[in-house]
């Protein structure tokens, strides 16, 4: 990884709702498998889900680009081990009412996203420092 990436990668742990404003990230949740990603609108090609974690995983470039996280389990494990539960209510009853229309991928208003934005920067903190045996901040 060159700085950039690595300069690049600490933005996204450190200011996660900035970062993904910034780069204009959108956010989806897939009802079939339960996973929930913000990523770049178009992922590239050359993106592939990289685990840092169980949970946690990034969509990185084969130029370590970071272009998405992407959160498996998200509402049957993620949110039981991250989430604030006062917070993420809009987030579910939102995923729970395009789930009922029928829409295997559900996307997800960035304002509500933002309410959970500091559970999920933390938890991406968490996994970073887990992968580069640090201790969290």
């Amino acid at each position: 990884m060159t700085t950039q990436d690595k300069k690049e990668l600490l933005d996204l742990a450190t200011g996660f709702s900035d970062f993904a404003k910034k780069h204009g990230w959108i956010s989806r949740y897939d009802t079939e498998s339960d996973a929930f990603s913000i990523t770049v609108p178009k992922l590239s090609k050359s993106a592939r889900v990289k685990y840092f974690d169980d949970e946690v995983a990034f969509y990185i470039t084969d130029s370590n680009k970071v272009e998405g996280v992407f959160l498996e389990y998200f509402k049957s494990n993620f949110i039981k081990h991250h989430i604030n539960s006062r917070k993420i209510g809009k987030v579910l009853e939102q995923l729970e009412k395009k789930q009922k229309v029928g829409d295997d991928l559900v996307r997800v208003d960035m304002h509500q996203v933002n309410k959970i934005a500091p559970d999920l920067e933390e938890a991406i903190k968490t996994s970073l420092a887990n992968r580069l045996n640090l201790s969290p901040c």
